[in-house]
């Protein structure tokens, strides 16, 4: 490792350095991971092949995010990323505006219900959380609510956009086995919602997460893990974007432990 060995020779940490720690196995292709977790792995490494001790996150953080916006990395949602390898793919898309194609899962037709109706004609943030306090979330309802306020009060905090969170209400009454989930808002103003999952083993209990972003169309961004990464310790996790029910097959592994007691 040309590069590493320059950094044990007193060259500053920086990009190059990262990109070629990365390059040599220390995360797995095709998996999420947070980013302190990715900060942590490439430290140790570093100072296991004999890097300065006294390298700290800091040290890390600066490079890496330079790293972190070139072609090793696909940005999942905020604070994690997946690792795609030393080179995308020429068949992966990245056009600006690509959509997946939208994805029809076959099923049983829906029972009509009246909320629904009431969603589809909501014209106000009130009028949906109006329909979450009916429909007995409660909670989401008033963090929606102290969001809104937020943003009319502070010009810079960013206001869900209606249509992304008519389609957050709608998939949460659709699930109403799920618990409540944390509420926020996307810089681009879209509802974000996550959980947080307990892992089987005792050190990363409550490590795991599963996260979804609503847009205004059809199409969700969701990311799932069911612990940090740990060297040699299995895990799942998956991430992509789909229309609402096909998100709910891609995270079905993950769902048995959100079900309200």
């Amino acid at each position: 490792m040309s590069l590493l060995n320059e950094k044990l020779l007193g060259m500053p940490f920086g990009t190059a350095t990262v990109e070629e720690l990365l390059r040599s196995g220390l995360l797995e292709p095709d998996a999420i991971y947070r980013r302190r977790e990715i900060v942590e792995a490439l430290r140790n490494r570093f100072v296991e092949l004999g890097g300065a001790a006294t390298t700290t996150s800091q040290d890390v953080i600066v490079p890496l995010k330079r790293a972190l916006a070139g072609p090793l990395f696909d940005r999942v949602r905020s604070g994690f990323y997946r690792y795609v390898g030393a080179a995308v793919p020429e068949s992966t898309p990245r056009r600006p505006g690509y959509e997946p194609p939208r994805v029809e899962i076959p099923g049983k037709k829906p029972v009509h219900e009246p909320w629904r109706d009431e969603l589809d004609r909501a014209t106000t943030a009130s009028a949906i959380v109006a329909i979450l306090r009916a429909q007995a979330r409660q909670t989401v309802a008033d963090r929606v609510d102290y969001l809104h306020d937020l943003a009319k009060d502070d010009p810079e905090e960013q206001s869900i956009a209606l249509e992304s969170l008519r389609r957050m209400a709608l998939f949460l009454l659709s699930h109403r086995d799920w618990s409540d989930p944390e509420v926020g808002t996307s810089p681009n103003g879209f509802a974000q919602v996550e959980w947080t999952l307990p892992d089987a083993s005792r050190d990363q209990a409550g490590n795991g997460l599963l996260a979804m972003e609503f847009t205004p169309s059809p199409l969700v961004h969701f990311a799932a893990l069911s612990a940090p990464f740990s060297p040699g310790v299995d895990r799942l996790t998956v991430h992509g974007t789909l229309p609402a029910d096909a998100t709910f097959e891609a995270v079905r592994a993950f769902t048995p432990v959100l079900v309200a007691e």
